[in-house]
Order: C-alpha cells, then structure tokens, then sequence
C-alpha cells in the first residue's frame, strides 16, 4: 500500500473515531477503534533528563519477544488496517531489535513514528533507522546548544543529537526518503528563553517542531499538585504565557510548528492556573471543546506487554498471552464509570 493512500486512511479512519465517540449522546461510544496506539518498547533509557525519571529504571524487562512484538504487529495490521503507529521508550533504540520492528511495521503499512533522543556516537543505527522505512522519526529537542545538554544531563547532549538530525536530513535526501523529520521540544522553566529558537533551527534543517508543556515527571508517582515544588515549572507564569504568544505568532508567520493554533491556545490557561487543565493536558486532550474519556480511543503496550487504554487505569490485557483485538474489546468501559476527565474542572 502506498504512504500516500495510508495517509488518506488514516484520515478517515480517525475522523470516523472521533465522531462514534459523540454521536447520538455517545450510545456508540464503546465501538471506537484506537487511534493513538504506542510501543514503549522499554522503559529504559540512556540520557538523564531533568524532566523525566525513566532513566532511574534499572535491571532486566521481561519484554515480549521480537516474535511476540511481530505477531502484535500483523494482529493489530488485520483488526485496524494501516493506521499510524509510534515506536517509543524510554529510548527505543537501546533495544536490539527495534529497527528492524519499525521495518517490518512499515512492511505491514503502518505509518510508523519512531521516537528518539538522538544522543548516539553510532551513527549507523540513525542510518539504519532512516532506511527502515519510517513515516516520521521524531527527535527531542528542549532547546538549542548548551540549553539542551543541561536539561538532557550528559555531556555533549546536543551535539550528538544535532549529529543524529544532520544524519537523518543527509540520507532523506541522499535516498529520495519521504518520511517526515519532527523536533519535539518541552517547554519548561530551563528553557523559556530558547524555546523559540527551535522553530527557527527547525526551518534551517528542513523539520517541523512539535511544542509540549511540562507536565509531571514521567514514572513517579501521582501529585496532583507537583507544579508548586518543581523546579521544571516556570517561575513566572506571564513569561510562559508571552512564549507561547510568540510561538502563535511565529506560526502565523509561517514558521514549521506542527501544533495546530488551538493546540498552541490551550497551553496559556495551563500556565496561568495548571490545576484546572492539569488532566487534560497529561492526557493530550486539553485542546478538545468536549470532555471525553481518553480510553475511548488511547491503546499504550508498556515494556513487558501490558495493555494500557488509561495512564491512570490498571493494565487491561498483556500482549504476550492475549490477542490485542480480544483484550480492546474485552477492557471494562471505565468512561461509563466516571472517567476522571469527565470530572475535571471547568
């Protein structure tokens, strides 16, 4: 199947998602297909991020198998078509076999993302990745220069990641590649005053960047009020609200950022009073005019093959011993039970 026709899929496959989770008051609800579907194929990573505490993850996963991550690819293939899939961690690459998974992916049809760090000597690997075929390799990017090496902890963070980007720009053109090149950049208190500076990086190295507010640091555990005592949450709310104004300007001006202009809205009322968008902005739905349930349409397998439709639910299936079709359709309808976005405040 061609990119071109998996795109057109992929486009009505998730409008259609979307509309059955609303239509006649949402009686179809439970009939939704997922359309954020994501691999963390380990949990394990090599950079020290001062926004994220994977890396303190240690000792062995018990990880599906390449077999049993394959058999998960064609089951998924024949139930949903060639929708788009992201191979994340962690870091991804730390395992052996995941270039030759999004290879096999993209074999299928999927639009594969794949989601790197970039913080790598062997340039190989980035090579090998870029000819596996993906739709979109995505590289974090918090900033430009010594502004990314702090926030990523290890020296010369950035320039190994501006090494992988140089890479993946050489071999698309080098190879007539068509797969998109996305930066994604947290904006947080250490970097306020280069966030801007990534977009204009991104359009002198053909990319487009992808802007996210800080959130909880990924595995800890919940605090509903971890923005009063971290050090990540920017200190004055006004100069967060004057970057994000800058970056809708920006994007008025033509500059590649990928958010759409009310993705970019939603981000100013979050730093002015986290507490009443704080779910919604984890669950990436804060951009939404309606309430609804993340599980509807959110399928998450973890390192050792859980299945998750909630980042606040327990596991609904492991993919190791279960079909993925029969674990979606089997999970309990937790937004029939008072999903928690459909409590937060107005």
């Amino acid at each position: 199947m061609s990119r071109k026709i998996a795109r057109a899929y992929k486009r009505i496959y998730e409008g259609a998602n979307y509309r059955l989770r609303t239509l006649a008051g949402g009686i179809f609800a439970s009939h939704c297909r997922p359309t954020t579907i994501a691999l963390l194929l380990t949990e394990l990573c090599n950079a020290r991020c001062v926004h994220c505490d994977i890396w303190k993850n240690k000792g062995r996963e018990e990880s599906p198998t390449i077999e049993q991550w394959s058999k998960f690819l064609r089951d998924l293939r024949r139930w949903l078509g060639p929708v788009q899939i992201t191979f994340t961690g962690g870091e991804a690459l730390l395992r052996p076999f995941t270039i030759d998974l999004v290879r096999y992916a993209a074999s299928l049809g999927f639009l594969v993302e794949h989601l790197t760090h970039g913080y790598w000597d062997d340039q190989s690997k980035i090579e090998r990745l870029a000819l596996a075929n993906p739709w979109r390799v995505t590289v974090s990017v918090d900033g430009i220069g010594e502004t990314h090496t702090r926030i990523r902890g290890r020296d010369k963070f950035f320039e190994k990641t501006l090494s992988t980007i140089h890479t993946l720009s050489r071999v698309r053109k080098e190879r007539s590649l068509d797969f998109a090149l996305l930066l994604k950049t947290v904006v947080m208190e250490h970097n306020l005053e280069g966030v801007c500076d990534v977009a204009r990086f991104a359009r002198q190295n053909g990319a487009q960047v992808w802007y996210q507010p800080i959130e909880q640091n990924y595995n800890t555990p919940e605090d509903p009020r971890w923005f009063e005592h971290s050090d990540n949450w920017p200190k004055d709310s006004s100069k967060a609200v004057a970057v994000v104004e800058q970056l809708i300007q920006m994007k008025r001006d033509g500059f590649p950022i990928a958010n759409g202009f009310h993705q970019l809205e939603v981000m100013i009322p979050y730093f002015r009073d986290p507490q009443k968008t704080l779910l919604t902005t984890r669950s990436h739905t804060a951009h939404e005019r309606l309430a609804l349930c993340a599980a509807l349409t959110m399928l998450q397998v973890q390192a050792n093959g859980d299945v998750r439709d909630c980042a606040r639910s327990q596991p609904v299936g492991n993919i190791k011993d279960t079909p993925i079709r029969q674990i979606w359709e089997r999970r309990p309808h937790v937004w029939e039970e008072g999903c928690c976005l459909l409590r937060r405040p107005s």
